[in-house]
């Protein structure tokens, strides 16, 4: 599908949206609300515009914004929790908010740039795995296992690499972590080599 000049407006208004978000250049009405509200009030109305528009021609691009949307929304609403828990979690999460947003433009900025004659997947709303991160994925499969488990199973050594690799994917989305340890979110099952 070739995107008319409307639809690619339409993209590039959603990556504004994002941008403005990141910076706290926002209506002063929208500002006072929390992470979590303003990206409701400010970026996902646009973000439906986007994916009512794509969604005939390009299902699969469809799909990763709409994941990497809800992702932004579920990492926003964490956030919003933490401030009223523990302030330097709060900061931290909060800044991988806002590089999950900053990712978030870097993905739709192919989809202006072709002007719709590509589609994207969720490997490159990723921009793609390191090879630690894809033994991680592959060794998890459909399984729950702790850090150390992964990284014998992987052949890798359970050190500060290695568990870079496991919480990047993690703030990610990529990943889940709930006792007994790490899971591949469902969404994500695509970026297994079969």
């Amino acid at each position: 599908m070739i995107l008319t000049s409307e639809q690619i407006g339409e993209v590039e208004q959603l990556a504004d949206r994002l941008k403005k978000w990141q910076r706290g250049d926002m209506p002063h009405a929208i500002k006072d609300y929390s992470r979590y509200s303003q990206l409701i009030r400010f970026v996902e109305p646009q973000a439906n515009i986007v994916l009512m528009d794509l969604s005939p021609g390009m299902p699969e691009t469809v799909r990763v914004v709409h994941v990497k949307l809800q992702e932004l929304l579920r990492k926003a609403s964490q956030v919003d929790i933490l401030k009223q828990e523990n302030t330097d979690d709060a900061r931290l999460e909060d800044s991988n908010l806002l590089r999950l947003a900053r990712d978030f433009v870097l993905m739709l900025e192919p989809i202006v740039k072709n002007a719709g004659q590509i589609t994207l997947t969720l490997n490159d709303a990723e921009q793609g795995l390191n090879d630690i991160e894809q033994d991680i994925i592959e060794a998890l499969g459909d399984k729950t296992l702790t850090g150390d488990k992964i990284a014998k199973d992987t052949g890798h050594p359970y050190n500060f690499k290695f568990k870079s690799s496991l919480s990047g994917l993690r703030k990610r989305g990529i990943l889940g972590n709930k006792k007994p340890g790490y899971f591949l979110e469902p969404e994500y099952e695509s970026l297994l080599k079969k």
